[in-house]
């Protein structure tokens, strides 16, 4: 398994449980991830982005998920 899908396994934890080995996350916690690491928790996105660009600034790399219990999207036709 190489750190992308770490990294979506990561975040679908962290999405799903608000937990991820052991650590737990609170509801609006942005949480950046790199090469299958938690790197940082931070309280708004763009601390998360710039606490991980610091770690590695190539925009391909690492991610930034943020805490928030799933939504769901209808889309209905109007006839």
């Amino acid at each position: 398994m190489n750190g992308d899908e770490r990294n979506l396994r990561i975040a679908q934890a962290v999405h799903d449980d608000f937990a991820w080995n052991g650590q737990e996350f609170h509801e609006g916690d942005f949480v950046a991830l790199l090469d299958g690491q938690i790197v940082t928790v931070e309280k708004n996105a763009d601390d998360a982005i710039v606490a991980l660009r610091a770690l590695d600034p190539d925009p391909k790399h690492g991610l930034v998920v943020q805490v928030a219990p799933p939504a769901v999207d209808v889309i209905r036709r109007v006839r």
